[in-house]
């Protein structure tokens, strides 16, 4: 999906915006004691620093991250946060390692409503299952590091359901940076 600045101006502030962040392509070469513990290859170091820094270039960057506590996960958001100079809160969420995509929308309808943009840094196959049970009718292939954006008519996180939301972008670091 193809996005330019119009697309981010106009917005209504009573809306939520959801991203959702899959990890950077990770290392299989390396011996790991879990997968927990598998960090990026470099691809998805560079990935993660450039996806940061677009979201910084469009003025889309989250509020609030929730993180999955993985080393991957970790190292995406440590990378994007740092290269776009985001400035938000950041919570790691253990549960997010192996969530379903309905135990992420628990995680989410907990979320203080002051916060408008949330960001799920997060793994397959809950990053694309999330997006299919949130936006009506969005299903999506979701390669490393990519980010999607689902709007929601809510004020409250709480009031986030199965298809209430859409798909306004998604960004891959292979469409971006050709």
């Amino acid at each position: 999906m193809n996005h330019n600045q119009a697309d981010f101006e106009g917005e209504e502030t009573s809306s939520k915006k959801l991203y959702i962040f899959r990890h950077g392509k990770s290392d299989w070469e390396g011996r790991f004691s879990s997968d927990h513990e598998r960090p990026l290859a470099e691809r998805g170091k560079i990935a993660a620093e450039k996806m940061g820094k677009h979201l910084a270039m469009i003025k889309q960057t989250p509020q609030r991250v929730m993180c999955s506590t993985s080393v991957r996960t970790k190292q995406t958001l440590s990378l994007a946060k740092e290269k776009g100079s985001w400035k938000c809160e950041v919570q790691f969420c253990r549960e997010l390692y192996l969530a379903s995509a309905e135990e992420a929308i628990e995680l989410i309808h907990k979320q203080d409503d002051a916060i408008d943009k949330l960001m799920l840094v997060a793994h397959e196959p809950m990053c694309s299952s999330l997006i299919t049970e949130l936006a009506m009718g969005a299903n999506v292939k979701f390669p490393t590091a990519s980010i999607a954006r689902l709007s929601f008519r809510a004020n409250h996180w709480q009031d986030i359901k199965v298809n209430s939301g859409r798909l306004d972008w998604l960004l891959t670091p292979k469409t971006l940076f050709k």
